[in-house]
């Protein structure tokens, strides 16, 4: 015992009454005991003498009354809720444990008899136990903490009582030292259990639901986040397993449900405070915690709650993306998900909630470092507010400004997400790029200033933001305002490929930039960016060979050449440099293949793509000479063993034209002639003619080395272009043309025929000065009229009379030609130039060369009625050789007068000088022929240039050309149509074969994408399954301009090998028509036929190696009974399948159609006519028509078309007949059970139950009915009323089936019947083809009776007015029930007027509604019977569809098109034929 325990026994104790007795001097020990103990220094031997003498406290303190006992209490509390208390376990520590358990159970037991209340007593305990939570709690405190609650169930705590206990949790500290592993394992373990026990209650869900204690609960669940950093690392465990106490009672999910939008931003703002700590995240347990607590806390899906605190939640959002956060801790802002993918969807909606995070994701992006993470969620974010919220302009600029900001990070996701914003079309008309122009500036800048270098996935972000950028251009571009941010596109361009050369892969981005970049409005930039251009190709580091960044570079120079081009004045400097790319480009030691591509470099493709458009900028232009430094390495290069560079380099030198004479010297000259003696290539020769003038000195020593060459042609024309180039060296230096080269020229050039004509033109330049080189050819070759055109024999006369007049031995022979031309020939241009030539004979050789027979004959041409201009040459001709001239007639007047002497002289004169005018003009007028020819040659030969040009420029984009390709040959067929930029071109196809866009867009660049893509489609691919896979989606393309290519391919491959052909003793019976995207499905149609007994004609299977397709097609058409057409959308629309159907057609061959799928009947196009007059045999399921085998038809509708074969006389071959197939013949007939007629006596009445014979005689029925299929559903209720009462009745849908006729079957219903019913509506009476059936029965007298079917004017409008207003109808227009039941005095007025003219004696009497009889007989009872089970089987085997009305056919176009088929069984498969009309005639 303490000392002041043993003092107690030695003395009594003094109270206010005297002395108190030994026996109740325990109060003032027990209260002293407390007060003057020091728990930290209690040792055993003080507790087990407590614990001795324990029941005698327990006595003595149950008698004391409340205020005693709370004395105690205070006294306790006063000395154990202090610092330093002893830990758990420790000897004060049981102590205490000893005295407050002792006073626990007195108190209990006081409370159990009512002594005390208990609400009082839990309110005092209650202040000691938030007093020793105050205290620490320390593990001592703990203990205690638990003896409270062991012995004291305390009430559900509300008000002051839970605050006040909350704010004991929330005082909790780090109070003990000594043994800290006992004082963290008991405070962790207690804390804990004791907030569970005393506050959260888990088991009340009502009580945590209730605001006041949620939100108590939520504010220490944030309390124990945030005080986190606060407390020592020994009490974070414990704070933390507090709070998941407080997240395991509300089920994971404690904010959800809160409604207080102001208590809920308190929190926010805790947590913003928390985190805004620079120290953030103080330790790796901090941060988990808040990795994981953070979702909780952001858990709220109330869309009105969440409107309310979006701004704040932003900014808690903001606060986590800014923190630069490192390794593990990253992970953090993976959490940011957590709001978002909860959030309910109409917040995206909202416009306000959109506009606080605009403004806090560009905070974010600015400030923020970057983060992937970061990025993810903000295109997450993104795309949700795109495809939820309402566009307008306002939201439309916000956007932009936030794109712009995606921009500036370098982020794969972003980019994706700011594409398909971009790219949406509901928020396209709200970008207004003439307004928002320096955004869209911005965004580009952004672009370029971004640092590539910390992307992670380089090629994916630069795929994506190349599809941003490209989608940005386009609309740029598309409401003009591209001109704007040209600058910034080009120094985007440079950028990145700069980037690319440091080993950033964004060459896709560099590729979109370089391909829409242009500069037309700063050219001024242009020179710099050359300079940089040429740093880059100097550069032996830099990988063009990586990527795009080739085709990239290509298209930035060529944009920029592009970009120089239309002014009148170009800037020298730029000139320099774009000539400064080419020489570096174009130096000897240059390799110009890639080794790694296997085709032209960097160096090659600046040259080839990017020479012609320069130099096309120079020409006809004072700058020309400018290009003067690159000449002799075109010219070297003209012969380089590429042949692309080859061909390329003559085409400038073409495009040069005349001005290459300004460029190259006589040495160029040479090498030029010397090229062309060698490789005899047009383009060298059109740039040695255009050289010539220049430069024909050089000419002399190869003249006749080239002319060797250019007899030996190699392309098409060229010698028609030598011929040419001959002329205008015969005008220059005729001398050349010595007889040597002209032996070669007669030889070869003459002979051609198409270069005959300007042989002729060169040879009569020659003949002007050296007409006796041409002397050795005059018989061989000039005098050949077979070889030269009628309308140049004047240049051969010419030719032929110089080369007499220099060689007298042909004068005679020339002279002669031209009389034996004169006298044979009846062209009148021939006729005129020999006229003319004998008029130049006679002045050169004069008179006496002309005979008497000769002159005589010429005067017959006069009086043959020659036209008048070959009659005036003759008279002149004639005249001259008269004499009859004015020289003599002026001899004559000399002779008379001295006068009219000098007058003849100076009419003399005159003569002699109208004489040299008259020859003057005549040389003039073979001048002009000669100009006039002259200029067509010109033009012809400018369109020839011109063709080559366009020729040559074709083969240099069809670089990827020379490359062996995997396609087949008809692939160049297809890729002529396919390439083409439309809606459905090869970009379609390459999609629809599986492609991806990257893959796409890299075909996108070669010159023939869709070769390249059927290429790599035949390589990855069996080359019979690539060729089906194209064209089956060519086919669902639409492309039937394609298709048929590949089909006719196909087909014609099919018979290079024969697949086994059967050998047929004769023709099938049976040509089956198809389109080969059905092939599979024909081929198991065929079999079954087969199994049935039916021979059948496929393409596949008769036709083998060799064969003619059509005419196999033509011979199988010819031979076959019928022809079964397999009809589909596709086949419609084919060529091959048209033509057959054409022909079975003319060559009146019965048609079955069998549709393969749903689809209009009849088919749109050409087909449509033709199957307009059949019914379709339905050859496709639906549900609940399956069989158990391989069929893909109904059992019921391949029976139908083997009983059609049937009735069209094709019979099967019965030893061939497959079991499945042995009684198909027997036909199941459908019934239509109708009461028994009566019977003549003696007739056996068990006949009728005999075999089917005599059921399968056709009998006309009794009633036509006519309507129109708005009252279809009712005319089916009259069909089958009129028929229970023993009538038989005409409908379509029950007496056609597939390939019937449809106007041979309505035309025989309509003569057999003995009266027509004339169901009449508004539609009815305007319908043509139900016009043609009243018709057709008034024409034939029979019996009309008019159903008025709705209320309208009698008789209807329109022209079957005439027939039906004699006629009295019987009106079911007052109650339209009457049409489902047909029953009532209406209804007996229309069988009145049936039996008039169907006989009574054929049916039996017919009841009345009015005279039921009640009484059945029994064989009424069987047949009622027999038709229910019939008309439910019926109604079981048809599917349950819902009846749709069909478009009638040959109604109306507007009609026709709206026709889709949705019932084809037998019935509704003629309810469309009645569509649009009751019957078809």
């Amino acid at each position: 015992m303490c000392g002041w325990q043993n003092q107690c026994e030695e003395i009594d104790v003094i109270g206010e009454g005297g002395v108190i007795p030994r026996r109740n001097y325990s109060l003032i020990a027990m209260e002293t005991l407390i007060l003057n103990c020091d728990f930290s220094n209690v040792n055993d031997e003080t507790t087990n003498e407590f614990r001795s003498e324990r029941k005698r406290y327990k006595e003595q303190l149950s008698s004391l009354d409340y205020v005693g006992i709370l004395s105690i209490v205070n006294a306790f509390q006063t000395k154990v809720c202090v610092s330093g208390f002893p830990g758990a376990r420790s000897p004060g520590s049981e102590y205490a444990d000893l005295i407050l358990t002792t006073i626990l159970q007195t108190i209990r037991w006081k409370v159990d008899e009512n002594i005390f209340s208990s609400n009082k007593v839990e309110e005092r305990l209650l202040a000691l136990y938030i007093e020793l939570l105050k205290s620490g709690p320390g593990s001592g405190h703990c203990e205690l903490l638990q003896l409270i609650t062991k012995h004291v169930e305390f009430q559900d705590l509300y008000g002051d009582s839970l605050q006040n206990v909350i704010g004991g949790f929330k005082e909790i500290s780090y109070v003990e030292g000594g043994n800290d592993s006992i004082y963290i394992d008991t405070v962790k373990r207690v804390y804990p259990d004791q907030l569970s026990t005393l506050v959260i209650r888990s088991d009340k869900e009502d009580r945590l639901r209730s605001p006041e204690v949620h939100h108590a609960l939520m504010d220490l669940f944030v309390f124990y986040l945030v005080q986190l950093p606060h407390v020592p690392d020994t009490l974070q465990t414990v704070l933390i397993r507090a709070q998941d106490k407080i997240y395991q009672a509300y089920h994971m999910q404690p904010f959800f449900g809160i409604q207080d939008a102001g208590f809920y931003r308190s929190q926010l703002l805790r947590v913003v405070d928390f985190i805004k700590d620079p120290k953030f995240p103080q330790n790796r347990q901090i941060c988990e915690t808040t990795y994981r607590k953070l979702p909780n806390i952001l858990q709220i899906k109330d869309g009105k709650m969440i409107a309310e605190v979006y701004a704040d939640i932003c900014q808690l959002l903001k606060e986590i993306s800014l923190k630069r956060l490192t390794g593990e801790n990253t992970d953090l802002l993976k959490k940011l998900d957590c709001f978002y993918k909860e959030i309910p969807i109409e917040c995206f909606k909202n416009p306000h909630i959109f506009e606080t995070w605009a403004a806090t994701s560009q905070e974010i992006l600015e400030k923020s470092p970057h983060e992937k993470i970061t990025g993810n969620e903000l295109a997450y974010t993104t795309d949700i507010f795109t495809d939820n919220l309402k566009p307008n302009a306002n939201l439309g600029k916000i956007w932009l400004s936030v794109i712009g900001g995606f921009c500036g990070l370098v982020h794969e996701k972003l980019m994706r997400a700011a594409e398909r914003t971009l790219s949406t079309n509901q928020w396209k008309s709200c970008w207004k790029w003439k307004e928002n122009i320096s955004l869209a500036k911005a965004m580009i800048k952004a672009l370029t200033n971004a640092d590539y270098s910390s992307v992670e996935n380089a090629e994916d972000y630069s795929s994506n933001a190349e599809s941003f950028l490209e989608k940005l251009l386009d609309q740029l571009i598309l409401v003009k305002v591209f001109k704007d941010v040209e600058v910034e596109v080009a120094e985007l361009a440079m950028v990145t490929m700069e980037a690319f050369g440091k080993g950033v892969a964004v060459d896709r981005l560099c590729r979109t930039a370089s391909e829409k970049m242009s500069l037309m409005n700063s050219k001024h930039l242009i020179k710099g960016y050359l300079e940089r251009f040429l740093c880059l190709l100097k550069n032996e580091d830099f990988d063009w060979d990586g990527g795009w960044i080739t085709t990239a570079g290509v298209d930035f120079f060529n944009n920029l050449i592009k970009s120089s081009g239309g002014d009148e004045v170009r800037d020298l400097e730029m000139d320099e440099a774009f000539i400064q790319v080419f020489l570096f480009c174009l130096s000897e030691d240059r390799e110009y293949i890639s080794l790694q591509r296997q085709h032209l470099n960097i160096f090659g493709l600046v040259a080839v793509a990017g020479l012609p458009q320069y130099t096309n900028l120079h020409t006809g232009k004072t700058t020309i000479g400018r290009l003067k430094p690159l000449f002799p390495h075109i010219q070297r290069l003209m012969d380089d063993d590429d042949e692309m560079i080859k061909t390329v380099m003559r085409t400038v030198t073409r495009i040069l034209g005349e001005e290459v004479t300004q460029l190259m010297d006589t040495q160029g000259m040479e090498n030029l002639i010397s090229l062309y003696i060698k490789e005899r290539d047009l383009a060298t020769l059109d740039a040695i003619s255009s050289a010539y003038e220049g430069h024909s000195e050089a000419l002399a020593s190869h003249f006749l080395p080239l002319i060797k060459a250019c007899i030996q042609k190699t392309q098409t024309n060229e010698t028609v272009m030598q011929t040419m180039f001959l002329k205008k060296v015969a005008e220059k230096q005729p001398e050349l043309f010595t007889k040597e080269a002209l032996e070669l020229i007669f030889k070869h050039h003459f002979m051609e025929k198409n270069a005959n004509p300007q042989v002729l033109m060169v040879l009569d330049v020659v003949s002007k000065s050296h007409a006796e080189n041409l002397e050795p050819f005059v018989e061989s070759h000039l005098m050949k009229t077979d070889l030269m055109m009628e309308l140049m024999a004047h240049y051969q006369f010419n030719i032929l009379i110089r080369i007499a007049a220099k060689c007298n031995d042909k004068q005679s022979l020339v002279y002669s030609y031209l009389m034996k031309r004169l006298k044979e020939s009846n062209i009148e241009q021939v006729l005129i130039a020999s006229i003319q030539g004998l008029r130049e004979m006679h002045s050169v050789f004069g008179t006496d060369i002309f005979s008497e027979k000769d002159k005589m004959y010429i005067e017959r041409i006069k009086e043959k009625g020659a036209s008048k201009t070959v009659t005036d040459l003759v008279e002149n001709l004639l005249n001259e050789l008269e004499g009859r001239s004015i020289a003599k007639v002026s001899k004559d007047v000399e002779e008379h007068s001295g006068q009219i002497e000098k007058l003849e002289i100076g009419v003399a004169g005159t003569k002699v000088m109208l004489k040299k005018v008259h020859q003057d003009v005549k040389e003039q007028g073979k001048e002009i022929e000669g100009v006039k020819l002259g200029l067509g040659e010109v033009n012809i030969r400018v369109d020839e240039v011109e063709m080559d040009v366009a020729d040559t420029k074709e083969r240099v984009e069809e670089v990827d050309k020379k490359t062996m390709s995997n396609a087949p040959t008809w692939s160049r067929d297809v890729t002529k149509l396919l390439n083409p930029e439309s809606e459905h071109d090869w970009r379609l196809l390459a999609s629809r074969l599986g492609y991806s866009p990257d893959d796409i867009r890299g075909w996108a660049t070669q010159s023939d994408p869709c070769m390249a893509l059927l290429s790599e489609w035949y390589a990855t691919h069996k080359t019979f399954e690539a060729s089906r896979g194209v064209l089956t989606i060519l086919q669902e393309m639409n492309r039937l301009d394609a298709a048929i290519i590949v089909e006719n391919a196909m087909k014609a491959a099919e018979g290079v090998v024969t697949d086994e052909p059967v050998d047929y003793p004769e023709p099938p019976e049976i040509f089956l028509s198809y389109q080969w995207g059905h092939q599979n499905e024909v081929k198991l149609i065929c079999r079954h036929l087969e199994m049935a007994g039916y021979k059948c004609w496929m393409d596949i299977g008769q036709m083998g190696g060799g064969d003619k397709l059509f005419e196999k097609i033509d011979s199988g058409i010819r031979a076959a009974k019928i022809v079964i057409s397999c009809v589909t959308e596709k086949y419609a629309k084919s060529p091959n399948c048209n033509r057959e159907v054409n022909l079975s057609v003319n060559l009146g061959k019965p048609m079955i159609p069998l549709l393969m799928e749903k689809m209009a009947w009849p088919p749109a196009g050409s087909m449509g006519p033709i199957f307009s007059e059949y019914l379709f045999i339905r050859f496709f399921q639906r549900p609940r028509e399956e069989t158990n085998d391989d069929r893909i038809w109904p059992a019921a509708k391949f029976t139908e078309l083997l009983m059609q074969m049937n009735c069209l006389k094709i019979m099967p071959d019965e030893e061939n007949i497959a079991p499945m197939y042995k009684n198909w013949w027997i036909p199941v007939v459908e019934e239509i059970v109708i009461p028994k007629r009566n019977e003549k006596k003696g007739e056996n009445k068990a006949d009728s139950s005999g075999h089917q014979n005599t059921e399968s005689q056709v009998v006309s029925p009794d009633v036509f009915i006519s309507y129109q299929w708005g009252k279809q559903k009712e005319i089916i209720a009259l069909f089958q009323r009129l028929t229970s009462l023993g009538f038989t009745c005409w409908l379509d849908i029950r007496q056609m089936g597939g390939g019937d006729s449809l106007y041979d079957k309505i035309d025989r219903g309509v003569r057999g019947c003995k009266v027509m019913l004339s169901s009449v509506t508004t539609k009815y009476a305007l319908s043509a083809n139900c016009r043609r059936e009243v018709s057709l029965a008034d024409a034939l007298k029979k019996p009309i009776i008019p159903l008025l079917m709705e209320k309208i004017d009698w008789p209807p409008t329109g022209p079957m007015s005439m027939v039906l207003t004699q006629l009295l109808y019987v009106n079911f227009s007052k109650d339209e029930s009457i049409q489902l039941s047909w029953e009532g005095k209406y209804f007996d007025e229309l069988l009145s007027k049936i039996k008039q003219h169907v006989p009574t004696a054929k049916i039996e009497e017919i009841p009345t509604n009015s005279r039921k009889q009640e009484k059945n007989t029994k064989d009424e009872k069987s047949v009622t019977n027999r038709n229910d089970q019939k008309q439910k089987k019926q109604e079981t085997e048809k599917p349950s569809y819902p009846e749709q009305e069909q478009p009638r056919v040959n109604e109306s176009s507007t009609k026709n098109s709206a026709n889709t088929v949705q019932n084809e069984d037998q019935q509704s498969q003629v309810d469309k034929k009645k569509s649009s009309t009751c019957s078809i005639l």
